[in-house]
């Protein structure tokens, strides 16, 4: 019996090892590459024989494994008793490797997006024993880190003192903000121009194209006009009303915050020198000299900073 998991490899790996668990496999540590056996012919020929210690069976990764490798275990694989059990880590097989799992039994994890992603974290939070708010489970969701990094944040979370409060999981948490993230955008509305260019600098150094995060501040301008307008409309707004900004509702609730108190003017004007910088980016300028343009003109535009 063959069982291939796969999809995202945190998923994958976590059923695969209590499958593993049900079916005494982890008897096998230290065979190979930690609980997983070395991928060739030999050892698996050698797993798949009964021991003295019970009934054979093998754990493989296949993350890593080559297309030579891949046809020399082939035909063990294919003629695995029924009564034996290999269980195959393979999150993101290659086309070959799919085709033979489609006349096994594959169980695939697809990683969670938006609200699943949400989800995912309140109950992985109830699990380690505390409690997510939404807004805080919305944050983790927005970070960049794979589901492996986030359970690592939650178990970091899970030791502090509550009350668990936004302000203490952004202090605490490693893991980036997106680039489209609104602390470039506050430190430009707040005239904080050190932070501003602070944080430029860090993503320069970092390799992020000018051009993508020059749309990206330009989307949270777009964001911050939609909640603008919607204030306009009702200085209250309802959950339903944060639908109506099409955003992200950690992504909402920010551009509101934002928005209150922003004069018309200084956003038109914004937008406008965003739209300018884009139009020079595209035409051969220098995309940094124009993005680093348009957050000076920004900062011009902003109330000064007290001293």
């Amino acid at each position: 019996m063959v069982i291939a998991f796969t999809g995202d490899p945190f998923l994958a790996k976590e059923a695969l090892l209590q499958e593993a668990s049900l079916r005494g496999l982890t008897r096998l540590a230290g065979q190979g590459r930690g609980l997983y056996l070395d991928p060739t012919p030999e050892a698996l020929a050698e797993a798949l024989r009964p021991g003295l210690f019970g009934q054979a069976g093998a754990l493989l990764d296949l993350r890593e494994v080559s297309e030579g490798e891949w046809k020399a275990l082939k035909p063990l694989l294919e003629n695995v008793p029924e009564e034996v059990a290999v269980l195959i880590l393979d999150p993101k097989p290659t086309t070959a490797r799919a085709a033979f799992y489609r006349t096994r039994e594959r169980r695939d994890f697809p990683t969670p997006k938006g609200k699943d992603l949400i989800r995912h974290l309140e109950n992985r939070a109830k699990r380690l024993g505390f409690r997510l708010t939404a807004g805080i489970a919305q944050y983790l969701a927005s970070l960049e880190g794979d589901l492996e990094a986030l359970e690592r944040e939650l178990e970091k979370l899970s030791l502090l003192d509550p009350p668990l409060t936004l302000e203490k999981v952004e202090r605490v948490v490693a893991l980036k903000p997106p680039v489209s993230g609104f602390d470039l955008v506050r430190a430009v509305l707040e005239g904080n121009a050190k932070e501003a260019f602070r944080r430029l600098k860090r993503l320069r150094e970092e390799g992020e194209e000018p051009l993508r995060l020059l749309g990206a501040f330009a989307w949270q301008f777009s964001l911050l006009a939609k909640a603008w307008m919607l204030l306009e409309e009702n200085p209250r707004p309802t959950e339903a009303d944060l639908l109506r900004l099409e955003a992200h509702p950690y992504a909402a609730k920010r551009a509101l915050e934002l928005a209150r108190g922003l004069p018309k003017a200084t956003l038109l004007a914004g937008l406008d020198a965003l739209v300018q910088a884009e139009r020079r980016a595209k035409e051969g300028k220098d995309p940094w000299l124009a993005l680093e343009g348009a957050v000076y003109a920004l900062l011009r535009l902003a109330p000064a900073r007290p001293a």
